[in-house]
């Protein structure tokens, strides 16, 4: 008797334990089904996706660029440098609200548009005229419950191009229904230009003029010297 109620006690201790997690992790939200094609950018769906319970990149000491949640699952992209955060969205943002940043040295501009708290869209101008773009891309959106985290690794940006994507968001709040949007950051590194410059076509510098004549006088004459070769033996 002694045994079943011990088993019994056992099995409610289990029970309770088992709920309370199951209690804090709703509490928490959860990535519900978070996946890579959530997000795209020019047509493409992100490299990686991660979802960090309780973070919040636009709150507390963040607001300055913290990626705390995500950044280590995305160091073996690129290089291990750290995040710059180069475009903050608040809630209120919705019609194509436009910011530009120069932060790693290039100039971007991030556009951001919602068509209801769980889908919207967004666009990445490169607004160098001259080169073309290469970046690292984090698009962290924060919901109830946390933040999921799209990467686009080595993302090339034509010069004066600018490309567009949609978002989707399937994370869960607290109460285990999909969360609306509550925040955007867009995270970036890694950014080159030199390596993808526009190709141009020189200009001949005035020597090389010269060269050319002489080259062409050359020609001439040759052809002159063997014209006259043959009317000789005619």
């Amino acid at each position: 008797m002694k045994n079943i109620a011990k088993t019994i006690s056992l099995g409610a201790a289990l029970f309770t334990t088992v709920l309370s997690a199951t209690g804090a992790h709703a509490a928490n939200g959860s990535a519900g089904n978070t996946a890579k094609g959530d997000v795209t950018l020019n047509g493409a769906g992100a490299d990686m996706v991660d979802y960090a319970v309780g973070v919040n990149p636009q709150s507390g000491n963040a607001t300055k660029g913290g990626s705390s949640g995500f950044a280590s699952d995305f160091a073996l992209y690129g290089s291990k440098q750290g995040w710059t955060s180069i475009a903050a969205f608040g809630s209120g943002a919705d019609n194509g609200v436009a910011i530009s940043t120069s932060k790693l040295g290039t100039s971007l501009t991030f556009t951001f548009d919602k068509t209801d708290g769980r889908h919207g869209s967004w666009t990445v101008a490169n607004n160098d005229l001259n080169n073309n773009v290469k970046l690292d891309l984090v698009f962290a959106m924060h919901t109830g419950g946390g933040s999921s985290a799209w990467l686009f690794d080595n993302d090339v940006l034509g010069a004066g191009a600018k490309t567009s994507g949609n978002w989707t968001l399937n994370a869960l709040n607290g109460g285990g229904r999909l969360s609306d949007y509550s925040n955007l950051t867009i995270f970036a590194r890694d950014v080159s230009k030199t390596a993808f410059q526009v190709p141009t076509t020189p200009v001949p510098e005035p020597e090389n003029y010269a060269m050319l004549l002489a080259g062409l006088g050359l020609i001439g004459f040759m052809s002159r010297r063997r014209k006259g070769e043959h009317d000789t033996f005619r």
